[in-house]
C-alpha cells in the first residue's frame, strides 16, 4: 500500500456528516439490537486520551464510535485498506493502518501525531477479533503510544456484536448489545511509580484489567 497520509484536522462539513451518520447508527442499534450503553459520564471532554476496547466483531468500531462524543482515529490492520473504496471510506472516517505482522513504527508515528493534535486514537489492545468473546493477551504497543505520548487510557468493553453472524449460519441475529466505558487510567501515576522503562507494560496490563472487569460487569447483566 502506498503511503498513508493522515490528516487530524477536519473541515466542518465532516462534523456535520460525522454527526448525522451518529445520529442514524444510534438509532439503527437501538430499534434492532436493544443496545443499552453505559459510562457515557466518564469519558473526559477535550483531551487526547488511548481509548481500548476488547474486540468481538466488525460492527465493535462501528459502535463505539457513534456513542463516543467525538472524533476517535482508530488503528485497522493494513489488509482492510485494501481496494479503492474501502481504503477511502476508512480514511474518511479517520481510520489508519497498522501492519499486525511486525512492530510498526509507522501506525506509532501515525497515533503520536493525533495526540500531539490533542486529539483520541482508538485500539484494540488484542490485535485481532475474538469471536468466542475471551479477552486474550494484549500487544505491547498501547503503553508504549501512552507513554509518549503523554496521554491518559480510555477503557472500553462491547457485548453481544459476536453473536450478529454466527457461523455455521449465514444470516444475520439480532442480539442484545452492551457498550461501557470505563474509568480514565492515569499513566502519569503509572510512570511516576514504576518508572518510563516499566510503564508501558503496567499501562497495558492497568488498561486489560480494566476491560476484562468491564466485559464481565456487562456480560452478567
Amino acid at each position: 500500500m502506498k503511503e498513508y497520509n493522515l490528516k487530524t484536522k477536519r473541515p466542518k462539513f465532516f462534523h456535520c456528516v460525522l454527526s448525522i451518520t451518529k445520529f442514524i447508527l444510534r438509532i439503527f442499534f437501538k430499534a434492532f439490537f436493544r443496545i443499552k450503553v453505559y459510562g457515557l459520564e466518564k469519558i473526559p471532554k477535550n483531551t487526547k486520551l488511548v481509548l481500548c476496547s476488547n474486540h468481538i466483531s466488525y460492527a465493535d468500531p462501528v459502535i463505539i464510535y457513534a456513542w463516543y462524543p467525538g472524533i476517535i482515529f482508530f488503528m485497522a490492520k493494513v489488509e482492510a485498506f485494501t481496494g479503492w473504496l474501502p481504503r477511502t471510506f476508512l480514511r474518511y472516517f479517520t481510520t489508519f493502518p497498522v501492519n499486525r505482522k511486525k512492530f510498526d513504527r509507522q501506525a506509532i508515528r501515525y497515533s503520536l501525531q493525533v495526540l500531539n493534535e490533542n486529539e483520541v486514537v482508538g485500539i484494540f489492545p488484542e490485535g485481532t477479533r475474538s469471536t468466542d468473546g475471551v479477552i486474550r493477551e494484549a500487544q505491547k504497543g498501547v503503553g508504549l503510544i501512552a507513554v509518549m505520548g503523554q496521554s491518559n487510557v480510555l477503557p472500553v468493553a462491547i457485548s453481544g456484536t459476536n453473536k450478529i453472524i454466527q457461523k455455521p449460519h449465514k444470516r444475520i441475529f439480532f442480539p442484545q448489545i452492551r457498550l461501557i466505558f470505563g474509568n480514565v487510567i492515569d499513566t502519569q501515576n503509572i510512570i511516576n511509580q514504576y518508572g518510563h522503562s516499566q510503564a508501558p507494560e503496567k499501562i497495558i496490563e492497568y488498561a486489560m484489567d480494566s476491560i476484562k472487569l468491564l466485559y464481565k460487569k456487562i456480560s452478567i447483566q
